[in-house]
């Protein structure tokens, strides 16, 4: 009954703060992290009574206190807090890096080429061919040629299958969960977003060469071969800096991690390298080339995660529009449903054959439906980049995400106490502080 309260008395305050703050103003912002710091805390204490995890509470604070609905956090606000959503990224990224320990994942190298292949690529093509199929509920396809609209399905069928690695490194930290289907789950999903960044790229490139945009084919692909390989390189020297650190200095690892963080968020979009690339490979040779305890770095972290990490989801829970989800009800519906079912069929494909742990073939492949940044990122890409078709296209992928993003938290939940591994890693979580 408190955190109820709380809440209550916390949305009035921003009510009537609102009313003499500038809310694209430096106080305006300041106002908004920290009120959605608070309500995201209490809603998660409130609402994690009725058996729902922290991250969708986080989600649904966002929600009712976004734009969309009591408009106590304005589009102004959460464009200004960007910064805190890259620095989160770059948190999670470093963190899922420093998971992938190479001689832990070497026995499911199998399993990922499959679901690679048959999961991740195959879910692009079947859901540009279920787009293509639907084109006539989606008015966006009438002036287009049958070719034009098979190249657009493709190519949004491609964003729409798109990964969270941000949802599963915070569920798996929330339920401290360990073994086989964790560390399948945070290699998959790491590898999907490299392909999916790539794909779309390509595919980008395809469309506007056949149905016109705003996307020169040659400086794409440049792009994509310098946002790819450039961030690597970058990450790699960022995780020989982190080695270096945690060598020769005995304190002070988690507020020199943030720092890190906070420059690569701010430094890498201007210079096109990918944020999430960069400190995902940080995390990758700080935990299997250097010389460092990249566990050190990673307990200090979680004390620094808290804070972030629910002013994040509540940002991300305030750009989802319940009116645009229900305006594309039926389109929404199939392509998430038929997202689901193929990633299920395809990591079946991929782990067929008695050598595969039976709890991996039974749950992994639901760590592939979570949606957060990415999707939302691609989304807002097609908008700009095409249009006479993006802006529709970008109301269907974000209704897809909203989908998903409510709906995947407490299911996934629910498959990762089945698997057994919950509560088996023995770490604080971020996502409740304890």
């Amino acid at each position: 009954m408190i955190p109820m309260l709380l809440l209550l008395a916390l949305g009035g305050l921003m009510h009537a703060a609102r009313s003499f703050t500038d809310s694209a103003g430096a106080a305006g912002v300041e106002l908004a992290f920290g009120f959605l710091l608070l309500v995201a805390f209490f809603n998660a204490r409130f609402l994690h009574r009725l058996g729902l995890p922290h991250l969708t509470c986080y989600l649904l604070a966002g929600i009712v206190a976004g734009p969309f609905v009591l408009e106590l956090v304005t589009d102004d606000m959460t464009r200004s807090l960007k910064v805190v959503s890259d620095v989160a990224v770059c948190m999670i990224a470093l963190t899922a890096g420093a998971e992938l320990n190479f001689d832990k994942i070497r026995p499911f190298a199998k399993v990922l080429r499959g679901m690679v292949l048959f999961s991740v690529i195959g879910t692009m093509f079947i859901l540009g061919g279920v787009l293509f199929l639907i084109r006539p509920l989606l008015p966006f396809f009438d002036a287009m040629t049958t070719q034009q609209a098979a190249v657009v399905a493709l190519t949004i069928g491609i964003a729409a299958s798109a990964q969270s690695p941000s949802v599963v490194m915070a569920m798996v930290s929330e339920l401290r969960s360990e073994g086989p289907v964790t560390r399948v789950l945070l290699a998959m999903v790491v590898v999907a977003d490299f392909i999916v960044i790539m794909c779309y790229a390509l595919a980008s490139a395809a469309t506007g060469a056949v149905i016109g945009g705003d996307i020169d084919v040659s400086a794409e692909v440049a792009s994509v071969v310098w946002e790819l390989g450039g961030s690597i390189v970058f990450g790699v020297a960022v995780g020989a800096l982190l080695g270096v650190f945690l060598q020769t200095v005995k304190r002070g690892a988690s507020l020199f991690g943030v720092m890190v963080c906070l420059v690569v968020a701010e430094i890498g979009a201007r210079i096109h390298l990918d944020p999430l690339i960069t400190m995902i490979a940080a995390g990758v040779w700080l935990e299997n080339f250097s010389k460092a305890d990249s566990s050190r770095l990673l307990h200090d972290f979680e004390s620094a995660q808290l804070p972030v990490f629910l002013v994040f989801f509540a940002l991300a829970g305030s750009h989802i529009n319940l009116r645009t989800l229900y305006i594309s009800l039926v389109p929404v519906a199939i392509i998430v449903a038929c997202r689901a079912t193929s990633f299920y069929f395809g990591c079946r494909l991929a782990t067929r054959g008695g050598a595969t742990d039976p709890a991996v073939r039974k749950y992994a492949w639901f760590g592939l439906v979570p949606q957060a940044g990415l999707a939302i990122a691609i989304a807002l890409i097609m908008q700009k980049s095409f249009p006479s078709f993006g802006n529709e296209a970008g109301v269907l992928l974000l209704g897809v995400v909203a989908a998903n993003e409510l709906m995947a938290p407490p299911i996934f939940r629910v498959v990762m106490l089945r698997s057994g591994e919950a509560g088996k890693r023995a770490t604080s979580d971020f996502a409740t502080g304890h």
